[in-house]
């Protein structure tokens, strides 16, 4: 039983980790377009002091996301009553959803942008740095790291090389069939 691993597949399709994928970079966008509009605006975005700052940053978040899952709830249950009657108002309801669930989305990526605030200003710090300018370090950075690992060799005659040069001039000299004492 020593050799047990346990594994994990992931079997959800590669159009789901895409879309995970993709909404994760649309966070951050989102993220970092309200930071630098904020600080254009001259209000930036003031940094966040505590967990409990945190917390209710987090919670009116959450309370816009709950009143627009509300407002969608309601519309799913109109569409549920119209399902008997034929006609336009199905298609209309319909339409309805869709608005309703594109403004929960929205709200839910601003909540995860909030989060993504929260965790630098609290734990991770952020990098206020344009994309340029972080691509620009890191090529400085990697150029800095390929440049330490040669170093230019310096012409000297240390001990070691004079000690060789003496033992090739001895070794030239020996005389294999002379007496032992003569070397």
């Amino acid at each position: 039983m020593d050799a047990y691993e346990q594994m994990e597949i992931d079997v959800r399709l590669e159009s789901e980790k895409d879309l995970k994928t993709n909404v994760g970079k649309v966070i951050k966008f989102f993220y970092d377009k309200r930071r630098m509009e904020a600080e254009e605006s001259g209000w930036p975005l003031k940094k966040v002091e505590s967990k409990h700052e945190g917390y209710g940053i987090a919670a009116e978040a959450y309370s816009k996301i709950g009143a627009k899952a509300k407002v969608l709830k309601n519309g799913m249950e109109d569409y549920l009553k119209l399902l008997q009657v034929k006609g336009e108002d199905g298609v209309s309801i319909c339409g309805d959803i869709y608005n309703q669930a594109l403004e929960l989305a929205m709200e839910a990526i601003g909540m995860a942008a909030d989060a993504t605030r929260i965790l630098n200003d609290l734990y991770y710090g952020y990098d206020s740095r344009t994309p340029i300018e972080q691509a620009i370090a890191e090529m400085k950075a990697q150029d800095g790291q390929e440049g330490a690992e040669f170093e230019d060799a310096e012409e000297s005659q240390g001990e070691g090389e004079n000690d060789a040069q003496e033992a090739q001039e001895s070794a030239e000299s020996y005389d294999p069939d002379a007496e032992p004492g003569e070397n």
